[in-house]
């Protein structure tokens, strides 16, 4: 890219140099202007006279101050006053294409002459004209351009008890017209009185001479247009195409050969279908190998390796200044549809792979430049961290590893924290990781990478006694009774006490229990075969022996077979039922039956309302902990 950067500096310097003899300096003169009017009531004019110079040049300097000659219909002179010279103001070197360079030498510049005239409605109307000379002798499409001068000139029309204003041109021509480059030129007018205008390509007007600069009065009308070198003509006035919109005053085409032309553009003003007045521009034109300033570029991978991660929809970017149009073509040689026009363009690829992406700048403009970049599509990175081991606080051994699509260059680092055996490690898989405490502690992975660069977080649960352990509910039993109680988790088990008591089995499932206190906490540590535990709880608690020694002809036979006699037990005559609990037992020990504040409706079955088998089970009755009545009952079909 240095090298096509040189290159073309180089053209540059080439073309700035050799554009100093195509135009000499030593013939600079008056390059164009226009006369206009706008009425400003009362019968006054305030008259505007405009006039361009070339300023690149020891030439015709802007005069001090100018004359204007008012004529009448006639021809005869009605006044000739003397106009002082406005600022001076530099016009824009600016070809009108953003993208092309003109030459450095070229400059012009203009300054308008304002006065105010009164002028009564008179038939026949007022001529006002101004002349000057001379032109650049350079010029080519007129003949003996160096001897002919400008005369300008605006008509106010017959009786204009309307108060007419001339058409005004809204902007200042370009002074370079690049060759073969697309011609957009605003020529247009604003018109003050809703008039309709019309536009076209017109004759300029010659005025004074060499001998005579500045006639003063000027000659009257009408005057005599220049002459045009064959084969330009006033509606042909360059060689390629070059022509006016007669509604919008746009002026399109392409220059197809150097030099200097003048161009008359004139604007005119009707109303009802009758001409009130006519602006004639008389303007110099340089035509120019312009260089173009648009170099192809686009945002590469090299350039911004983060495009490799984009996966396979990939957003580009054109990095070219002045660029007026783009076309792009991804490559895709599965459709015609991979084209786009924007600056910052997204595609869709159908696979990852090579694909030669192709940018052309201002396509079907003289400054057009094409780059072509290769781009390597890839899947999108998808990066997870994954990781074995236990959770629970006992055995852990963790190992985390880095999964998923990773750019070949990608490196792992981690973090765990203070509390981790290893609290950073390097790799895509690194382990075993231990905490010193449970909890939850976050997890973060950096992938190192020149293309696709991340960060990952997550986090782990330690946790202390994970395995969930049901001992069963808290017990009552009577004093010399046994109570049991079942695991139902794990597969080593542990049972201990906070106060002396009798374990018949403390290492299985269900050991028989016998409390020598009031209550004792039971406790049970199972394992399962990871080697995390679990803990529970059960409450024993003893209960002195109250039994009513009333209630001796409590029911000890149920027959719940639905032949209405025994189907529940009853105890409806023996005792008072309001907030007493009916617990039954099964001849292992194990609760099978809970009721609180019984109402006579247990039928032999369990708290699921399920039956239970056949034979002899156990009930307490309380009252709050209080045994109401303790003693067999049997189930019988």
């Amino acid at each position: 890219m240095m090298k096509y950067f040189a290159i073309k500096n180089a053209a540059l310097a080439a073309f700035f140099f050799s554009f100093l003899f195509t135009f000499p300096l030593s013939a600079a003169h008056l390059v164009g202007g226009e006369i206009t009017y706008t009425c400003v009531g009362g019968n006054n004019y305030e008259v505007r006279l405009r006039v361009y110079r070339d300023c690149n040049s020891s030439g015709a300097q802007l005069d001090a101050s100018v004359t204007f000659t008012v004529f009448n219909a006639a021809g005869v002179v009605l006044m000739n006053p003397s106009v002082n010279k406005g600022a001076t103001i530099n016009v824009s070197t600016a070809s009108g294409n953003p993208c092309l360079t003109t030459p450095p030498n070229i400059c012009t510049q203009y300054a308008d002459y304002i006065t105010t005239l009164t002028l009564p409605p008179l038939a026949g109307g007022y001529t006002i004209s101004y002349q000057r000379c001379c032109r650049n002798a350079t010029i080519t499409n007129i003949s003996n351009p160096g001897t002919r001068g400008n005369t300008y000139t605006v008509q106010i029309p017959s009786n204009d008890v309307s108060c007419n204003s001339a058409p005004v041109y809204t902007t200042v021509p370009p002074i370079v017209l690049c060759l073969n480059d697309q011609l957009n030129i605003d020529a247009s007018a604003m018109e003050p009185n809703s008039d309709s205008l019309y536009y076209e390509l017109c004759d300029i007007l010659n005025g004074g001479s060499s001998g005579n600069a500045t006639p003063s009065p000027a000659a009257a009308p009408p005057y005599t247009p220049l002459t045009w070198v064959n084969p330009y003509t006033s509606i042909a006035p360059l060689s390629g195409t070059f022509t006016i919109d007669p509604m919008t005053g746009f002026i399109t085409g392409k220059a197809s050969q150097t030099g200097q032309v003048v161009v008359g553009i004139c604007v005119s003003e009707y109303r009802n279908g009758i001409l009130l007045s006519t602006v004639r521009r008389d303007y110099q034109f340089n035509v120019t190998a312009c260089i173009s300033n648009v170099v192809g570029d686009m945002l590469t991978q090299s350039e911004d390796p983060s495009l490799l991660c984009g996966g396979r929809t990939l957003q580009f970017q054109a990095q070219t200044p002045g660029g007026i149009d783009y076309f792009w073509n991804f490559g895709d040689t599965n459709t015609t549809g991979d084209t786009a026009h924007s600056p910052t363009p997204t595609y869709v690829f159908p696979d990852t792979g090579w694909y030669d992406v192709t940018l052309i700048i201002n396509p079907g403009l003289v400054c057009t430049d094409t780059v072509v970049e290769r781009f390597h599509i890839l899947d999108t990175p998808n990066y997870a961290i994954q990781w074995t081991g236990t959770p629970c606080f006992e055995v852990q051994d963790f190992w985390f590893e880095a999964q998923g699509t990773t750019p070949v260059d990608a490196t792992f680092s981690w973090e765990f924290g203070p509390n981790a055996n290893f609290p950073i490690a390097n790799g895509d898989s690194v382990g075993p990781i231990d905490f010193d405490a449970p909890g939850t502690y976050p997890i973060k992975l950096i992938v190192h990478s020149a293309t696709c660069p991340d960060t990952l977080f997550d986090s782990i649960k330690v946790i202390a006694f994970a395995v969930s352990v049901d001992a069963g509910p808290d017990i009552y039993i009577a004093k010399g009774d046994t109570a049991h109680a079942t695991v139902t988790a794990g597969n080593a088990y542990r049972w201990f006490a906070d106060k002396p008591v009798y374990f018949n089995h403390p290492r299985r499932r269900d050991p028989s229990i016998w409390p020598k206190h009031d209550s004792t906490a039971i406790f049970v540590l199972v394992t399962n075969e990871e080697g995390c535990v679990g803990l529970d709880t059960v409450m024993i608690y003893w209960l002195p022996l109250q039994v009513n020694p009333d209630l001796n002809n409590v029911m000890n036979l149920i027959t719940p077979n639905g032949d209405n006699k025994n189907d529940f037990l009853d105890l409806a005559k023996e005792m008072f039922l309001d907030k007493c609990t009916l617990i039954v037992y099964n001849r292992w020990g194990a609760e099978v039956f809970r009721a609180d504040n019984y109402s006579n409706n247990w039928f032999g079955t369990n708290t699921s309302g399920d039956p239970l088998p056949t034979g002899t089970y156990y009930f307490y009755l309380l009252n709050g902990i209080e045994i109401r009545y303790k003693g067999p009952i049997t189930i019988a079909k």
